[in-house]
Order: structure tokens, then C-alpha cells, then sequence
């Protein structure tokens, strides 16, 4: 079995309350959680946190020789269902839909009061 822990930046990863690869792939597959920078985590609703996901998504999915194409499925909590409608709008404005990953999508209580959307995703190299 094939492990590579992809680690955050070493400022990042010292700023960071919780210990934690920024991905790991196993055999091929792509593991990651991204959440939206604390900065705008403070400001943004949710649609403007998803939209920074989803461009970390696809940043971290290239440094590997990867892209959104590849995704097979994306877990999202979101932190209020009043916002359901308008981060699947968001969701449809990104996700390619020739290649749509399967998705799952729940209310949480986040550990940030700021941040609004998390995701988790599992892709191919």
C-alpha cells in the first residue's frame, strides 16, 4: 500500500491548532478537507467561502497532476440550512457537468463560528 502525506507549509501547519496533512494519497486516491482562510471566514457568506474551496480544491488537485474532472465524491457541511439553496447554486456555477462527483451535504455545528462551508473530497491522480 502507497501513502503520501502531502504536509501543510510550515507557517501554516505552526498556526494550525489541529495536526493534520493538507492531503494524503493512498494507492491513487486523493484525500483532502478545505475549508475557507480564517480571513475570509470572518467576512464572507457562504457562497463566497465555497468559491474559495473550490479554487483550493483546484489548486491542490494540480499540484498533483490532477483536476476537478477527477473528483469521485465531496462531502459538505455546511453550518446553516438556510444556506442549502444557495451553495448548490454555487455548486452547479463549478462543478464540471460532463463529470459531476457524487455529493453529500449535511448541517454541522463547526468548531469556527466564522466558517461556513467545509469539504471534504475524494479524488484520482
Amino acid at each position: 500500500m502507497s501513502i503520501e502525506h502531502v504536509l501543510k507549509s510550515t507557517d501554516r501547519q505552526a498556526a494550525s491548532a489541529v495536526r493534520s496533512a493538507e492531503m494524503t494519497v493512498v494507492n491513487g486516491t486523493i484525500h483532502m478537507t478545505v475549508i475557507p482562510q480564517a480571513t475570509l471566514a470572518a467576512r464572507g457568506g457562504v457562497v463566497e467561502q465555497a468559491n474559495e474551496v473550490f479554487q483550493l480544491i483546484e489548486e491542490r488537485l494540480a499540484r498533483l497532476g490532477s483536476d476537478k474532472t477527477r473528483i469521485g465524491h465531496v462531502t459538505v457541511w455546511i453550518a446553516h440550512l438556510l444556506d442549502f439553496d444557495a451553495f448548490t447554486e454555487a455548486w452547479n456555477a463549478w462543478v464540471d457537468p460532463a463529470h459531476p462527483p457524487a455529493r453529500a451535504c449535511a448541517q454541522v455545528n463547526m468548531a469556527n463560528r466564522d466558517i461556513r462551508v467545509e469539504m471534504i473530497v475524494v479524488a484520482s491522480t
